[in-house]
């Protein structure tokens, strides 16, 4: 049985709203990886090519993403108005902007990883991680895959709940493993006495305390939505 049948039944709150919040964001987000850019690449030219591959891949995914965002903006305020019985089912662009977030947080997270062995020279929490985070994006693929053949929203948010919140959790504790990590590894480089180095290795471990907590809370919070939500809200576009 659809969802919203009728006009009364539909709730834009819920629906439409938070894809419009998600716009709006990143399209600042996207706004401020445009300019970290083009600063990178000004300043930082002697780069491995590996890496400036991995910066442009991020580049161009978002980019993607950024374009299904307002694709669905478009078909969720313009195309469907008036008649909201359409929005019983996740857009294309929706479906195509699920896995470009998911690989976006992939290569970050392998970029971090790697960063992490050649830090530690351990291999264990490296692997850890990358395990972690190849569950994650799994977890997105498969999600993926049944949000395109589905018939109902509602019914597709409570059947792929435990993915969803997989997916989330094991983000989460790969950032949270990989800034521990990190951190700690730097700690240990203070015993240089030098105080300029001690100085840098400080503002490392703060930049890499913070980047890390932000993403991992982050995703924590949205898995704890996703779960107290689920009883009151059908539509999870928190998968985005």
């Amino acid at each position: 049985m659809n969802s919203f049948k009728r006009a009364s039944d539909f709730n834009a709150r819920l629906v439409i709203g938070p894809i419009q919040i998600c716009g709006l964001l990143s399209a600042a987000l996207f706004g401020c990886l445009a300019c970290q850019s083009y600063l990178y690449f000004a300043r930082f030219r002697s780069d491995h090519l590996a890496l400036k591959a991995s910066v442009s891949a991020v580049i161009l995914i978002q980019l993607g993403h950024f374009v299904c965002v307002i694709s669905m903006l478009w078909t969720m305020t313009v195309s469907t108005y008036g008649d909201p019985s359409q929005l019983t089912v996740l857009p294309l662009a929706a479906d195509l902007a699920v896995p470009l977030s998911g690989m976006t947080v992939f290569i970050v997270q392998s970029f971090y990883a790697f960063r992490l062995w050649r830090l530690t020279r351990n291999v264990f929490l490296p692997i850890l991680c990358q395990m972690l985070s190849l569950i994650a994006q799994t977890s997105t693929f498969v999600v993926t895959a049944r949000a395109i053949s589905m018939t109902d929203i509602a019914d597709f948010g409570n059947n792929e709940m435990l993915l969803i919140e997989l997916s989330f959790v094991a983000r989460a504790a790969c950032d949270l493993i990989t800034t521990a990590g990190i951190a700690w590894s730097l700690k240990k480089e203070r015993d240089s006495g030098i105080k300029c180095t001690v100085t840098m290795i400080d503002r490392l471990i703060k930049w890499t305390i913070e980047t890390g907590l932000v993403t991992s809370l982050m995703a924590l919070t949205l898995a704890t939505w996703v779960r107290a939500s689920s009883s009151t809200s059908p539509p999870k576009w928190s998968i985005l």
